[in-house]
């Protein structure tokens, strides 16, 4: 599929919109839709969970907020990147598409200014080009109603949303926010790769206290990146916040990830909840919910990885866990004790063994449920720095992967530990802020004590970490 690629995102199966604009069509509609699309794609997603916190149909700006975002993440998946592979003398990782999104909306005043500020948005997290233009959809039976006649005494009590994946992350967020003395009400989007199972792995942390919203793509997906996914988990938690009356919307993600200032552009990574796309998506609510002030917020914005799990008090719930998006590719989904395995891989596994070998819960390599453990069973000898295997297309998980994402965090770690805060601004502008130049401080320590904790088991790891950073011998143990 190459060049511009333009999408209609049609409400439900019985719209009759044109689409002579359009190249492809999407049909957002209801779980329970059985109606054929010919020549469309169709997303469904659970509208019955919406309808039963507002007791009726959700308002209009609403359910066109969520069915943009399904939209949007349907056209994400279906637009293929081409072939993509490690960095090559500069070549980046990523291929970038041009995607235009046609939506017809029922306020369209209220739309169009946004235009812009979702064109910056959504191309942000997806490194891509995206480009959406809303046009009306009045007509002489529609009308704008934004009340909602909701039965309060039916919803849940809570003072907020925070969206819940059963992964590491937003399993530190539930006991953080608990921690401080917030009671918010959690949202899953269950959207395939074994989320809704992770998620009922902790049943027993919520007593019913979460909403779990199911997303099903009814068409042959061709791109596996999903960045845009985050637009539709906001969304799905907006709709639930605007529900119960409610403005704060938590979403618990670890600073490193949250701004990957520790790898370089190009890499397949992350931007689901970058600070500069939160603050854009903020101001879209504000545009959106003039009489609201929804706002979403990462409480872990300043911690890393390994800060977050400490928030996690029982050791046995962070093995039920799951941080790897790669899920299938696994030779083993889980073990005996229904403990999900992670690739052991990619860069969101990597930055997931550095917070678990570094947490307070003495968790030692054999229970970090790993398919590949590289940093202990790989022998490093084999893997000259000038000379790492080349990853296969289209793959974000593989052995050169890893071997470039550690190189990746070794080499901006050491940085880190020797350089000046001046000399470290000049490529990252960002550290000239003390309270980011402390968390990666934090991080590259946790880095190197990864490193001496695996070199303790398997010696070729140290000798591979001295030859690339050009280290004097037993210098590796100096480093903090």
């Amino acid at each position: 599929m190459k060049g511009t690629k333009r999408f209609l995102i049609k409400s439900g199966t019985g719209s009759t919109l044109s689409e002579a604009d359009s190249d492809y069509t999407i049909v957002v509609d209801d779980y329970r839709t059985e109606a054929e699309t010919e020549g469309s794609r169709l997303i469904k997603y659970k509208k019955k969970v919406l309808n039963d916190l507002f007791g009726h149909s959700p308002p209009p700006t609403v359910t066109a907020l969520v069915e943009l975002a399904l939209g949007t993440y349907a056209a994400d998946r279906l637009v293929k990147r081409g072939p993509t592979g490690a960095k090559d003398d500069g070549e980046e990782m990523l291929k970038s598409r041009q995607i235009q999104i046609l939506y017809p909306v029922v306020d369209v005043e209220k739309w169009q200014p946004l235009e812009s500020e979702l064109n910056h948005a959504v191309s942000f997290i997806s490194r891509d080009n995206f480009q959406y233009r809303f046009i009306d959809a009045i007509d002489e039976d529609q009308s704008i109603d934004e009340s909602d006649g909701r039965h309060y005494d039916q919803l849940p009590e809570a003072d907020s949303v925070a969206l819940f994946s059963g992964g590491l992350d937003s399993l530190g967020g539930r006991f953080h926010l608990a921690d401080e003395g917030l009671n918010p009400h959690f949202v899953s989007v269950d959207h395939g790769r074994n989320v809704g199972h992770l998620v009922r792995n902790f049943d027993h942390l919520f007593d019913g206290n979460l909403t779990s919203v199911g997303v099903d793509e009814e068409f042959s997906a061709y791109e596996d990146t999903q960045f845009t996914r985050s637009f539709m988990y906001f969304a799905f938690a907006a709709a639930v916040a605007v529900a119960l009356d409610v403005d704060d919307i938590y979403v618990p993600e670890n600073g490193v990830l949250s701004r990957f200032s520790s790898l370089e552009s190009g890499w397949t990574t992350t931007r689901t909840v970058h600070p500069l796309f939160v603050k854009s998506l903020n101001r879209i609510f504000e545009e959106l919910f003039p009489a609201r002030k929804l706002e979403i917020t990462n409480p872990f914005l300043g911690y890393t990885k390994k800060e977050v799990v400490d928030c996690i008090p029982n050791k046995e719930d962070i093995f039920f866990t799951r941080t790897c998006p790669h899920p299938r590719e696994l030779s083993q989904g889980k073990n005996a004790a229904g403990h999900p395995y992670n690739c052991g891989e990619c860069i969101p596994c990597l930055i997931r063994i550095i917070g678990l070998v570094n947490s307070e819960h003495n968790i030692q390599p054999d229970e970090l449920m790993l398919d590949k453990n590289h940093l202990l069973n790989f022998d490093f000898s084999t893997a000259g720095v000038e000379n790492i295997p080349q990853s296969e297309q289209s793959r974000q998980s593989s052995l050169s992967v890893f071997l470039l994402g550690l190189n990746a965090h070794l080499s901006f770690a050491y940085r880190i530990q020797t350089s000046t805060q001046k000399e470290l601004v000049s490529s990252h502008p960002e550290l000239l802020d003390p309270d980011i130049l402390g968390l990666y401080e934090r991080f590259s320590r946790e880095i190197f004590r990864t490193m001496k904790f695996f070199a303790a088991e398997n010696p070729t790891l140290e000798d591979y970490v001295t030859e690339f950073l050009s280290l004097e011998n037993k210098e590796l143990a100096s480093l903090k």
